[in-house]
């Protein structure tokens, strides 16, 4: 069986078939082949990068928009049957005009050279419309679908932060005592100072590890894994506790405390806790050899932050899963609660620092493994190469997931307000 994968080089993307033998890792030879880029794509390719990071950029004003056709298919549903997820109860009744939502949509993204992008929108608790945009592989003219799976980059920490804090409830974790006593680990550290950052710490980016971007987008490691034991040489930036530093670091160690207190695989663990109960599908990729039903994501050769950020990033599914994840934390009066209220409600305490200086433009702050926003919505976004996701539950009721495989927006900040603008048009008149 073939692998293949994709890359962005200076003569634009070329794609890597690899011959293989009875095993993956058995693989020592490569062929180019240059296929001829289509103008979509190129676009794409030679837009101005998007940062590595998952932090929130600052939010700009502006939302590119355009005329140009664009691949698109939608779904959308009026009922209002018992919800299979608990959300916030509303009675919101309104006609949802699905059209008028992804017009929006489609011109803050794949109007603008994104590859493709899927949204769905749930009320309480049903699916009320999904839409998937562009192209989900390009070169082998597959159509994006509501099935797609998109990187979900830093969106992928509301899986971890559910499964610790369900283990909190459960007692096996003590979420104000230190980390490492609770993974047996007695050091030496190069900081002294490490053994003092608790569970809480490490959820609310408070734990005074560095960013390390050289480690998760420099190649410096080959696994998250790795990732959180090279920190343990790390010296803290900050005493912890004392100042808000968003760091990958600080959940790449939350998979290895899910690890020791649970004795499974990581992967396995968040599947049995997290997706099985409310019915949803999702798993780790890397960084190439995306299997099919994964968008294309263009990133540049050498690269392996999938590998790097796991828990901190690393996760792929479609908007759907991720809608559902979401409004599974909301509490309401029937369905499946992935945590109760009172978790949920502790989770969604604002840090006690300023996230930036000076603030960011759209007001967000930091619980444990939630962003929480100005207008009252919380959820979580990221970025990563050719990647923005965004997840909200709103206080209007909805909870909106918007994945992207693509350089547009730059800041994936100005998808909020995107959102917003999708919403409103959806329920004018």
């Amino acid at each position: 069986m073939a692998r293949r994968f994709w890359v962005i080089g200076a003569a634009g993307v070329a794609v890597l078939a690899f011959a293989s033998a009875s095993s993956a890792c058995q693989d020592t030879s490569a062929t180019a082949v240059t296929t001829p880029p289509d103008p979509t794509i190129e676009t794409f390719i030679t837009t101005t990068g998007t940062p590595d990071t998952t932090e929130a950029p600052a939010r700009s004003t502006t939302t590119s928009s355009s005329t140009s056709t664009s691949t698109t298919s939608t779904t959308t549903s009026t009922s209002t049957t018992t919800p299979t997820t608990s959300t916030t109860a509303t009675t919101d009744t309104r006609t949802f005009n699905g059209a008028a939502f992804d017009a929006v949509i489609a011109a803050a993204t794949v109007d603008v050279g994104d590859i493709s992008a899927g949204a769905s929108v749930i009320r309480n608790g049903t699916v009320l419309h999904t839409a998937s945009f562009g192209m989900e592989n390009p070169f082998e003219s597959i159509v994006a679908t509501s099935g797609t799976r998109f990187r979900l980059a830093s969106v992928s920490k509301m899986l971890t932060s559910v499964a610790i804090m369900q283990l909190v409830d459960e007692g096996a974790i003590k979420l104000d005592e230190p980390f490492a006593k609770q993974m047996h680990v007695d050091g030496p550290f190069a900081d002294p100072r490490v053994a003092t950052i608790t569970v809480r710490h490490l959820l609310s980016h408070m734990s005074g590890f560095s960013a390390a971007h050289g480690v998760f987008f420099g190649h410096g490691v080959d696994t998250w894994q790795q990732a959180a034991q090279s920190a343990l040489g790390q010296v803290l930036k900050a005493d912890p506790g004392t100042a808000f530093q968003y760091s990958n670091t600080n959940f790449c160690m939350l998979g290895l405390l899910l690890e020791s207190v649970t004795g499974q695989p990581f992967e396995a663990a968040i599947r049995e806790r997290v997706l099985k109960p409310i019915g949803i599908k999702a798993h780790l990729a890397p960084t190439f050899d995306t299997v099919r039903g994964d968008a294309l994501h263009a990133s540049a050769p050498g690269r392996n932050y999938m590998e790097a950020l796991g828990p901190a990033g690393g996760w792929v599914a479609t908007p759907t899963d991720v809608a559902m994840l979401a409004a599974a934390l909301r509490d309401g009066p029937s369905g499946t609660q992935l945590l109760d209220a009172t978790t949920v409600g502790a989770m969604r305490v604002r840090v006690p620092v300023p996230v930036e200086v000076p603030l960011p433009a759209n007001g967000w702050s930091y619980g444990l493994g939630l962003m929480l926003f100005a207008d009252g919505s919380w959820g979580h976004t990221g970025t990563i190469e050719s990647t923005h996701s965004v997840v909200v539950n709103r206080p209007d009721g909805l909870t909106v997931a918007l994945l992207i495989s693509g350089k547009q927006p730059y800041n994936t900040d100005d998808l909020l307000p995107v959102i917003d603008l999708a919403v409103a048009a959806a329920f004018a008149g």
